[in-house]
């Protein structure tokens, strides 16, 4: 908690401002040119978007060592998805940065898609908390608070605060940015030339919305967008109706460009991006029906509940915004069920993800190191029985029937990580001499299981060239069917632990690279015009297959051991 003690006091200062401060800035004539009117907007903007992203990373720094372990508890918990949700939401200041965190935390394995929707939904919530910012005027305050964290970025004392000094900095920038916006704005619009502007804008609500949704599109941030935009209107250039809608076309914005970027995202990591989608659609869709339904039939809705709150165009804004987003979040909550069935439908998760998950590991495996170790060992052997799968999925018809050899390999190594894991915390506790020597063996099992599959698989990928010729094609078939057989051996002497079983794989797996050795020179010497392609072929896939028989042969060993 110390760690955040620099940032929160920032914030409970900034709270002792008045929040109709924001008057300060009156609709007075002014000597300054229109270029410097301009210079203040177009600066401030870049400031203030500097400032987004340097606390937005600062901050994330400040969570990261922490935020999986505690999020993993709370998942459960509808209190602490929400207060979790608004947590990220506004230390990240996006809803979609949000939406892609948790999307790494589902792609670990940490959560389930389903428990981070609401944490998406409400983190889209929790960003706009910051539009508080935007109620005051504290050019002084920000100043001084820029020249404080500065020195502490650039001295590092305490070293401690670092992290606290650069969220603060980014802070600061929001501020004076917001600051400069709002004077260049408020500039302008005291010119009788900008009056035009201004009427033509009056009641332009579809262009208020497309403006918004294409900045968002160039800046990336729709949290910006609403800022600046409330920034303009305490300024006189927005009206509250054309600063809501503005706000509204900046969630369709977040919606456009997140799901440009979800496409780097596969299976159930993707389907938490696009429950972020799936917001934004939600949100844009009913607030703006609302406020056309208050335009157009006149009932009392979301103007009328803004205007009743302040008499200042800022705070009406501000009152859009966040009942907008903790609106659209309360909304999509309830919604929820329904929509997620409909995502999981359209983005099914990955073969990966699905070969991926464990059958006899937990979360609680190494509590004993004897269970620990057993349900290693019973999550190895199946592993190996589905060795021979990346070789029927090569055969002639079997290719609809199984998952391809990559997919396979993909999700063994996700299962190896996870043995590892096991074994590592195995090794962490008080272990006897037996149970010290069975995590010996049993590693060195995981050792060869992983050099073994990394063969195999090779083999396979070897056996899908399509640049070797038919007699290539038919002596590597050959190969890999004894590869197959001796795989097939070696589990069937697993599952029964039968003395004889094992005495078999130790008889096939005999050192055979005099055969193999004699074997390729005859059959280079009997087709000679083999083209270099096969050549290479036929020298890669007899090595392999050597590869497969001392791999297998070590771990007879071991399982006598």
């Amino acid at each position: 908690m110390k760690r955040y003690i620099p940032f929160l006091s920032v914030l409970l200062l900034a709270g002792l401002f008045p929040q109709d401060l924001s008057a300060a800035i009156k609709l007075e004539s002014t000597n300054q040119p229109p270029g410097e009117l301009f210079a203040l907007i177009f600066g401030g903007a870049g400031i203030f978007l500097v400032g987004i992203h340097f606390a937005g990373d600062y901050l994330q720094q400040m969570t990261s060592g922490t935020v999986s372990e505690i999020i993993t508890r709370v998942s459960r918990n509808r209190v602490g998805m929400f207060l979790w949700g608004l947590f990220l939401g506004f230390f990240t200041q996006s809803g979609k940065a949000t939406a892609f965190i948790l999307s790494d935390f589902v792609q670990a394995g940490l959560i389930k898609p389903r428990q981070a929707a609401p944490m998406v939904y409400w983190g889209n919530a929790g960003s706009s908390l910051i539009a508080f910012v935007s109620m005051l005027s504290v050019k002084i305050f920000a100043l001084m608070l820029l020249g404080v964290t500065a020195f502490g970025l650039t001295f590092h004392y305490p070293k401690r605060l670092v992290q606290g000094y650069g969220a603060m900095f980014g802070l600061g920038m929001i501020m004076f940015g917001l600051f400069l916006v709002k004077n260049g704005a408020a500039g302008f619009a005291a010119m009788e030339e900008v009056s035009d502007l201004v009427q033509f804008l009056h009641g332009a609500y579809l262009l208020s919305f497309v403006m918004g949704l294409i900045f968002t599109l160039i800046v990336q941030s729709n949290i910006a967008i609403m800022l600046i935009t409330i920034a303009m209107a305490s300024s006189g250039l927005f009206g509250l109706e054309e600063a809501a809608m503005a706000i509204f076309g900046a969630q369709a914005g977040t919606g456009i460009l997140t799901w440009i970027f979800s496409f780097h995202s596969k299976g159930s990591a993707r389907e938490v991006v696009i429950t972020q989608i799936s917001f934004d659609v939600i949100a844009t869709l009913f607030f703006v029906l609302l406020f056309y339904l208050e335009q157009v039939a006149g009932p009392p809705l979301l103007m009328a509940l803004a205007r009743s709150a302040s008499d200042a165009v800022s705070a009406q804004a501000i009152v859009v915004a966040l009942v907008f987003q903790f609106g659209a979040a309360g909304l999509a909550v309830l919604v929820r069920n329904p929509v997620f069935t409909w995502i999981e439908q359209k983005f099914p998760p990955s073969a990966t993800e699905v070969l991926s998950e464990t059958m006899y590991l937990h979360k609680n495996a190494a509590d004993s190191p004897e269970t620990g170790l057993l349900l290693v060992e019973r999550e190895q052997g199946r592993l190996l029985e589905r060795l021979p799968l990346y070789i029927d999925a090569l055969r002639e018809g079997s290719a609809a029937r199984h998952e391809s050899p990559a997919a396979y390999h993909e999700a063994f190594i996700e299962i190896s990580r996870k043995i590892n894991e096991t074994l590592a915390e195995i090794s962490r506790l008080g272990l006897n001499t037996a149970s010290s020597d069975d995590l010996i063996r049993v590693t060195k099992m995981q050792e060869q299981l992983r050099r073994f599959e990394d063969i195999v698989f090779q083999l396979t990928t070897g056996m899908s060239r399509r640049d070797i010729s038919s007699k290539a094609r038919d002596l590597g078939n050959v190969i890999m069917e004894s590869a197959d057989f001796i795989m097939l051996t070696a589990i069937d002497a697993i599952q029964s632990q039968d003395e004889s079983e094992i005495d078999t794989l130790e008889t096939l797996t005999q050192d055979r690279s005099a055969l193999m050795t004699k074997m390729r020179h005859n059959y280079f010497n009997s087709e000679k015009e083999l083209s270099e392609a096969d050549r290479n072929f036929v020298l890669d896939i007899t090595i392999l297959f050597e590869n497969v028989v001392q791999t297998l042969a070590r771990y007879g060993v071991l399982l006598k051991g």
